[in-house]
C-alpha cells in the first residue's frame, strides 16, 4: 500500500509549463512595443506648403487686463482742522499718542465698519480698508477720528509718514 501512495504522487505533479506561457505572453508585447513606437521621422507633406510671414507683435504692449478693479487711492491734504473761533484755542490731542498706536486703530476701524475679515493697508499714499476678495476702500481719516474719539474729533497730518496720522478737537 506504501508504493501505492507514492505512486499515486508521483503522477499528480505540478506543471510548471503553463506559466512559462503566461511569462512568455507578457514579455512579447514588452519586446514588440518599443520597435512600433519608435520615431519615423518628421512626416513629409506630398505638396510643398506655402511659405507664411507672420507680423511682429508690438514692441511694448500694455500692462495686462485686471480682473479686479484697481485699488482707489485718496490722498489726504494735511488739514487745517475746525474752523477758527474768535478766540484761537490749541487743537487738544486725542490720539494715538504715538505711531505704533496708529495701525491698531486702524485695523480695528476696518473690522468695525468693512467687516470681521477686514484689514487696514497703506497703498498709493492713502490708507484703505480692505479684505482678500475685495480691493481695499480708502479711509477717511475725519471719520476714523470721529469713530473713535466722537463726532468733534479731526485728523491732522504731523509728519510725512504713514503712521503721522493724529486725532484732535477743539480746544477748551
Amino acid at each position: 500500500m506504501r508504493q501505492r501512495v507514492k505512486a499515486r504522487h508521483r503522477a499528480v505533479r505540478p506543471r510548471r509549463w503553463p506559466w512559462a506561457v503566461v511569462a512568455a505572453a507578457l514579455l512579447a508585447p514588452a519586446a514588440t512595443i518599443p520597435l512600433v513606437l519608435r520615431d519615423a521621422g518628421t512626416p513629409r507633406a506630398a505638396v510643398p506648403l506655402p511659405a507664411v510671414s507672420v507680423p511682429q507683435p508690438p514692441a511694448a504692449p500694455g500692462p495686462p487686463a485686471a480682473s479686479r478693479r484697481p485699488l482707489r487711492a485718496v490722498v489726504q491734504a494735511h488739514k487745517a482742522g475746525p474752523a477758527p473761533s474768535s478766540s484761537p484755542a490749541a487743537p487738544v490731542p486725542l490720539g494715538p499718542s504715538d505711531a505704533a498706536g496708529l495701525p491698531p486703530l486702524l485695523a480695528s476701524y476696518c473690522r468695525e465698519t468693512a467687516g470681521k475679515h477686514a484689514i487696514a493697508v497703506f497703498t498709493g499714499g492713502a490708507w484703505g480698508c480692505g479684505r482678500a476678495s475685495r480691493s481695499a476702500d480708502p479711509v477717511d481719516m475725519d471719520a476714523l477720528c470721529g469713530w473713535r474719539y466722537g463726532t468733534a474729533a479731526y485728523a491732522r497730518r504731523i509728519a510725512p509718514e504713514p503712521t503721522g496720522w493724529r486725532c484732535y478737537r477743539a480746544g477748551p
